[in-house]
């Protein structure tokens, strides 16, 4: 099982430098995009999405959020302040997975 993540791009490589590979969005459609791609994916047991982009998609992200099935949809706080008080990545990361790094 993996985790992929859904974000800016400062979030999106952030994560990468953990091993998370993800995909940069900037519009609500482009996330729409990946966050179906990674649902349709078996091999995907969680979806960080960060905040700004969970914004972005208002009600929509509460169901892909309320699923009730794998992959669990998480949204995270992100590179550009939304939902974040000063944390790094590596924080953001082992809060997230609950794994220290």
């Amino acid at each position: 099982m993996t985790v992929r993540v859904v974000g800016d791009i400062i979030t999106v490589r952030g994560f990468g430098f953990a091993g998370i590979d993800g995909r940069v969005v900037e519009t609500g459609e482009a996330a729409r995009a990946a966050i179906r791609e990674y649902l349709a994916d078996p091999q995907v047991g969680v979806i960080l999405v960060a905040q700004s982009i969970a914004d972005l998609l208002g009600g929509e992200f509460d169901g892909y959020r309320l699923r009730r099935s794998l992959p669990l949809v998480l949204n995270i706080p992100d590179s550009t302040g939304a939902g974040m008080e000063g944390e790094d990545v590596q924080k953001l990361v082992q809060q997230a997975l609950g794994i220290k790094l």
